[in-house]
């Protein structure tokens, strides 16, 4: 092996070993490597092989005095060794178990939990739609009852305008109410007559001319149907050497006229004046009108909530003025 020139090239500075090999100039800093020829490379494989059978060496003894601390132990250490390690296994088993048993129990808690929910869930569900039921079974009960009560208060409503809608040929087909009403008509005519002056009077009966019924066309009108009966009355103005006569046409009638299911007819029979007029006749305010056709334009034409019709009550016989007198008091009153 051959030296290098240990001054550096560049200053002629020393130079010192930093390294395997390696060089540095302490003056101007130049680093240098060894130029290693064949000799210098057999000798660094022979000092490497030598490092390494000394590590092979010390590893072999290593082990040796591992063996031999090993053989040294005492008698029943590996068995002292072997029961603590089957305590560890035993004790690792049994919290294994252990928890396994928990998590069972858990498992088997959560799903009986479960099954309770579901159970109560379907007891709610269950629950609910019963109180579904009752509510539309009682719903619909209330919808019947109210139907129900619908239909008989319009079956009463449909009776009552039954009842309400009559015609002449029902007044007349009551044999009791036609002698009753003609005398309670009549009755009214002579309550009519207000006189101040004693010299008038009816030279006289009131002649009868015909008779209207008026059905009222709103059925919630409290004065259904009107039985108008109209008369011309003769008036005579005594005097001591002669009579004046006069003559006024008035009326009466009956309201709230009605049919029982039996097809008689029912009303008071408590007449009412047709009309409050009156006209001032030879110095005496005679009840009634001097006109006839005004009497019908203003009492029976101008009654625009009824339709009327005219019609006629037969001739009054002494048989039914005698079964007027005996029926006066009768129940249909």
């Amino acid at each position: 092996m051959q030296l290098v020139s240990m001054r550096c090239p560049n200053c002629n500075g020393a130079v010192r070993q930093v390294g395997e090999g390696k060089f540095l100039c302490e003056s101007c800093g130049t680093s240098f490597l060894a130029d290693y020829d064949k000799e210098d490379v057999e000798y660094q494989k022979i000092r490497l092989d030598s490092q390494r059978e000394k590590m092979q060496f010390e590893r072999e003894q290593a082990k040796g005095n591992n063996v031999q601390r090993t053989q040294q132990m005492k008698p029943g250490t590996g068995k002292a060794i072997g029961i603590i390690v089957g305590y560890f296994v035993i004790m690792f088993i049994i919290i294994n178990i252990a928890v396994l048993g928990v998590v069972i129990r858990a498992r088997k808690s959560t799903s009986n939990s479960y099954a309770q929910y579901q159970k109560r869930q379907e007891e709610r569900e269950a629950k609910a739609r019963e109180e579904e039921e009752t509510a539309k079974r009682l719903k619909e009960e209330q919808e019947s009852k109210a139907e129900e009560s619908r239909a008989e208060a319009e079956k009463a409503e449909a009776a009552k305008l039954a009842a309400f809608d009559i015609t002449p040929e029902d007044l007349l087909a009551d044999g009791f109410f036609v002698d009753n009403a003609k005398a309670a008509l009549r009755s009214q005519l002579e309550k009519n007559s207000n006189l101040y002056y004693t010299n008038w009077v009816w030279n006289e009966e009131p002649e009868y001319l015909t008779s209207y019924l008026l059905v009222a066309k709103d059925e919630s009108n409290s004065r259904h149907n009107i039985l108008i009966s109209i008369y011309k009355v003769h008036w005579d103005k005594v005097f001591d050497d002669r009579t004046d006569q006069y003559v006024m046409y008035d009326g009466t009638c009956l309201y709230n006229l009605s049919k029982d299911s039996d097809g008689t007819i029912r009303t008071d029979y408590s007449p009412h004046p047709l009309s409050y007029n009156s006209e001032l006749v030879a110095n005496q305010f005679l009840h009634g009108f001097s006109d006839y056709d005004q009497l019908i334009r203003q009492e029976i034409y101008a009654n625009s909530d009824y339709r009327y019709v005219e019609f006629q009550f037969p001739e009054e016989t002494e048989e039914s003025t005698e079964a007027t007198g005996d029926n006066g008091g009768n129940s249909q009153q």
